[in-house]
């Protein structure tokens, strides 16, 4: 039971940290969902419950997950392009780094060199997951971005390798640069090696069980999330070579894979990338929450001692991070690489800061063991996660703060109100041809119905207003419709008196317009003609009281509707009308529907909003994002419709 509400607290977490980023877009996601980790680790209700951050599981369920899953998003062909600066950048930039870091380490806290190393190269890894969610909604530098994208793809597999010579050093006294350069070049090519059989293996077995009709969606999907765990363990604890890299470069090639195999099974992909989406969602909140009961555990080990002891120590973490921030901009403006014009002095502010460290720092901290191999224990350690706690918040807070202020925030590519237009135009037709279909009424007003839900719960939505304006506009035209009808003696009394009673339960009791009190007066006069007259045409049946009364109220619409001025109704309150309309006519019909007439017309109507968006497109008046928006919300309401079709 631990383990489920402790996961359950985490979900928790994540969900009011997700509304909150929706409640203010300005600050980031992972800062909501840090503070939710550090009140987690704080209340006392349920800090018990946490789940405390495990270097060994957490590397292999989630990092791996999370780094095949970015692999699988960047193409081989921009790999192969940008294989220099990748090696610059995860490689030569990484190292260089720990070296200076090194020092400065050595010299400012007067740390033995094995001890500096490993600080040195816990900070360096910079994280993709902690970039994307501080540089959302910011026009970051196509380069820029593209760089440390790459970078935080590859260079955390340079840390882990020269954190494991750093704790080799400590426990053998010794470091030979020819064995740590050697052992470096193994692990990352016997890395990319693993990666590349491992994508041909999992890449032929899916192939080959499709084109044998195993196709059962269940397992495959749980071969495609299972498989860069297996891989990552494999390589780190089998092969003894960066599980990282590995997985890294499975995902690189599932992506090849996934170009040219997409529509083998169209339905298995969209499935395993929408679950990829979400997935990735859930692990980068849980990487998050966990960093932030990391930072609670690291404090709780300051707390009490004297301020002096731990300020020394996060002012050491300052001053890395501002060396380390340093080299990284003189590498951005001044290398052969990109020293060129074409990179300002904002470019290199922004690669600086934007190399931010997050859960991967944390969880390279607390792998460093508790005792040396001589039994003595580790006592730095302890003071190695202060300081790499405080450069994490520093590259999470920095580009906070000054990214904004930098970088222009992204224009969206349509605004809410062009949105809103589009939408309501796009279900208004597909109404129109609701209203024109050779089908019951009770049918029409089922489908349209379905239609109007399509305006969801946002400002687009019909409010009580425009409902209210529609049935007003609807009793107007249709007592208008009567009155005309009543004074070219073109009903019966028996459709009259079906008329009367059908609006007074409908528009109430006591409410009489003009037309209404004249309706009312003509029903008077016919009912005492009538019942002197002693019924003598009593032949007149209920349905052709019904038909009667539906061809006047009809013929009014139609009347309206085409002499009514485009701008004097906009395409919400026309939904509103043509739903009123359909309503009336099928509590006037009453008539059973037919469950296959009314999905076909359903998935017309949807076909006509498909013609809609084409005619936009076409047209070039709407943004593409906007009617690629529209074309999956369509596309996503004909799948639900036609499985719910394939299930009867």
């Amino acid at each position: 039971m631990i383990i489920f509400y402790a996961l359950a607290y985490v979900c928790i977490a994540i969900i009011i940290a997700n509304f909150l980023t929706q409640a203010f877009p300005k600050i980031p996601q992972a800062l909501w969902q840090i503070l939710g980790g550090i009140l987690l680790a704080t209340v006392p209700v349920i800090n018990h419950y946490v789940i405390m951050l495990n270097p060994e599981w957490f590397m292999m369920l989630v990092i791996a997950s999370l780094l095949f899953y970015e692999g699988q998003r960047t193409q081989a062909r921009l790999i192969s392009k940008h294989f220099k600066s990748i090696i610059e950048l995860a490689g030569i930039l990484a190292i260089v780094t720990v070296v200076i870091l090194m020092t400065v380490g050595h010299v400012a806290i007067g740390w033995a060199l094995p001890f500096s190393l490993a600080l040195a190269a816990i900070v360096t890894p910079t994280d993709a997951t902690a970039l994307e969610s501080v540089t959302n909604g910011l026009d970051m530098p196509k380069d820029i971005k593209r760089s440390l994208s790459l970078e935080s793809l590859f260079n955390d597999a340079t840390g882990l390798v020269i954190l494991e010579l750093a704790i080799l050093w400590m426990n053998t006294g010794t470091f030979s640069f020819v064995h740590g350069f050697s052992e470096f070049l193994v692990v990352a090519l016997g890395g990319v090696i693993a990666g590349l059989i491992a994508s041909f293996i999992f890449i032929y077995t899916r192939q080959h069980l499709l084109k044998a009709e195993f196709d059962d969606t269940v397992a495959h999907v749980l071969m495609y999330f299972l498989a860069p765990i297996a891989v990552f363990g494999i390589a780190e604890h089998v092969l003894g070579v960066s599980g990282i890299i590995a997985v890294v470069v499975m995902g690189v090639m599932s992506n090849v894979e996934q170009q040219h195999t997409q529509f083998m099974d169209p339905k298995l992909n969209h499935l395993v990338g929408q679950l990829t989406d979400i997935v990735s969602q859930i692990l980068n909140g849980l990487v998050f929450i966990l960093l932030g009961t990391s930072l609670v555990s690291v404090a709780k080990v300051y707390i009490l001692q004297p301020v002096r002891t731990w300020v020394v120590l996060v002012a050491v973490g300052v001053l890395l991070y501002l060396v380390m921030t340093l080299c990284r901009y003189l590498a951005i403006r001044y290398s052969d690489r990109f020293g060129n014009k074409s990179y300002t002095k904002r470019d290199g502010l922004v690669f600086a800061i934007g190399g931010v460290h997050g859960a991967v720092t944390m969880s390279m901290a607390f792998s460093l063991p508790l005792t040396l191999s001589n039994g003595a224990a580790f006592t730095e350690r302890n003071d190695l996660l202060l300081i790499a706690s405080t450069v994490i918040i520093l590259s999470l807070f920095v580009p906070v703060i000054l990214l904004p202020r930098i970088l222009n925030r992204l224009a969206p590519f349509y605004d809410a109100d062009t949105y809103q237009k589009n939408h309501t135009e796009m279900v208004n037709a597909a109404m129109t041809y609701v209203s024109h279909a050779d089908v019951s009424q009770t049918i029409k007003a089922t489908v349209m119905q379905q239609l109007k839900n399509q305006l969801g719960y946002g400002n687009e939505r019909l409010n009580d207003a425009s409902r209210q304006k529609a049935y007003r506009t609807l009793y107007k035209v249709a007592d208008q419709a009567m009155a005309q009808a009543i004074d070219e003696n073109q009903i019966s009394d028996e459709a009259l008196q079906l008329y009367n009673r059908m609006q007074s339960l409908q528009n109430g009791f006591g409410k009489f317009s003009k037309h209404r009190r004249y309706i009312w007066r003509k029903l008077t006069a016919r009912i005492i003609k009538q019942r002197v007259a002693n019924h003598k045409d009593n032949d007149h049946s209920h349905q052709n009281s019904v038909d009667e009364v539906m061809t006047i109220i009809n013929d009014g619409m139609a009347t309206y509707m085409n002499q009514l001025p485009k701008q004097d109704m906009n395409d919400r309150d026309m939904i509103a009308l043509r739903y009123a309309y359909s309503h009336q006519q099928a509590m006037l019909q009453n008539q059973k529907i037919n469950a296959d007439d009314g999905q076909q017309i359903f998935l017309n109507a949807l076909q006509e909003e498909l013609n809609y968006i084409e005619q936009q497109r076409i047209k070039g008046d709407a943004d593409s994002e906007l009617l690629k928006e529209l074309y999956d919300e369509v596309i996503n309401s004909q799948a639900i419709l036609l499985a719910n079709i394939s299930s009867e």
